[in-house]
């Protein structure tokens, strides 16, 4: 039987956060970081406000297969230093780097490199990068840079759209994933779940994350 990743994810207002969650969510074997310098999207979170290093949170979460989510303007930048801070997935927004550096980007990547975009913006844009990329984050929410919002129904149209146009490709789904979306998108084909507030906002973040796994891998 195959098995369909859930993936914890923080927005962090602090190292110190960053540092809480990779404790919390010891139940998990990856752990998804979303970075947002306010230029991007308009909020920013740590290490952009307060000003931090992630090399402070490496020792956190090197047990972890860490993706970090590139929501600043200076993605490739930003993408060194998580590689240095020991990231094994980065995902890019087609809105914040040109197709030609995001190809030569990838070329000299060691991790694993995905693409995401605004809901939106054209999945033609979207499809030009995923050319070069080894898999897509698709959003479950219409704005991107919170935790908490309502459920987009059009992902499925989208999800629909990638599988035509990349056969194969794996499908990741960030934003509005719960007990209600869950099991829908993976009967759409998505092989990927990254959950934010249904697993960090819970009174046991153990407890509803093996109510998740419940529903997509029995």
């Amino acid at each position: 039987m195959s098995y369909t990743p859930i993936v914890p994810a923080l927005i962090p207002d602090s190292a110190q956060a960053v540092k809480d969650a990779a404790e919390s969510f010891h139940f998990a074997k990856e752990f998804h970081l979303d970075v947002i310098d306010g230029i991007f999207v308009p909020k920013k979170s740590w290490p952009y406000e307060p000003l931090g290093d992630p090399m402070e949170v490496k020792p956190w979460l090197d047990s972890y297969t860490l993706e970090v989510d590139l929501m600043v303007a200076d993605p490739a930048a930003a993408a060194e230093a998580w590689i240095k801070a020991g990231a094994d997935m980065l995902v890019f927004h087609v809105e914040t780097i040109p197709l030609q550096t995001f190809e030569q980007f990838v070329e000299d990547c060691p991790a694993s490199v995905g693409v995401s975009c605004h809901g939106d913006t054209h999945m033609e844009t979207l499809m030009q990068y995923l050319k070069h990329a080894d898999y897509v984050q698709l959003m479950g929410i219409a704005q991107i840079g919170s935790q908490g919002q309502p459920f987009d129904e059009s992902v499925f149209d989208k999800i629909a759209h990638v599988q035509s146009e990349c056969p194969g490709m794996s499908i990741t789904i960030d934003g509005s994933v719960n007990q209600d979306t869950i099991a829908h998108l993976a009967k759409a084909g998505a092989d990927r779940f990254i959950t934010g507030s249904a697993v960090a906002g819970a009174d046991s973040p153990k407890h509803a994350y093996a109510e998740l796994q419940a529903l997509i891998n029995v």
